[in-house]
């Protein structure tokens, strides 16, 4: 019984550091493009959430379809966390997971959109990239924003 819980709680250390990892290099990434593309304020790739703000800035170059991105983001995980503290019947629990799902689920499609846009610009490999990045369920997303940050626009 020690061994599973030592291999679990060594998994949940593992993934938390590639998840900061991954974190860390989509900030570096987007950071760098945003201060080339001079899009400020700079230092909101480092922020949760707000990470989607700078990626719609650069991705759309406008501050509506940045405010939906982070808006839904928000939402996602305002709806995931009153699904976790209502303790009404299974009719509202249900609706408030469903609500998350299709907030979630938009929001992911918006990211792999705006994906695709700086892909587009910054990338000769735009549809490759794109593929895997839907493929891998955006895993890969931050590790080709952070490999094309340096590349010169098309």
């Amino acid at each position: 019984m020690v061994t599973i819980i030592f291999i679990m709680v060594l998994l949940y250390i593992i993934l938390f550091a590639i998840g900061l990892v991954s974190y860390a290099f989509y900030a570096i990434g987007l950071n760098t493009i945003a201060k080339r593309e001079e899009k400020p304020p700079f230092f909101l790739a480092w922020i949760p959430y707000l990470t989607n703000y700078a990626l719609g800035k650069i991705a759309f170059h406008s501050n509506m379809h940045a405010f939906i991105m982070t808006a839904l983001s928000v939402l996602a995980l305002i709806f995931s966390i009153a699904t976790l503290f209502v303790r009404a019947d299974f009719s509202m629990i249900f609706s408030l997971a469903i609500s998350s799902f299709l907030f979630s689920a938009t929001s992911a499609v918006y990211n792999f959109i705006a994906h695709y846009k700086i892909y587009d610009r910054y990338s000769k490999s735009t549809i490759l990239m794109t593929i895997l990045d839907v493929i891998s369920f955006g895993i890969l997303g931050p590790f080709f924003i952070f490999a094309i940050r340096n590349n010169e626009e098309k």
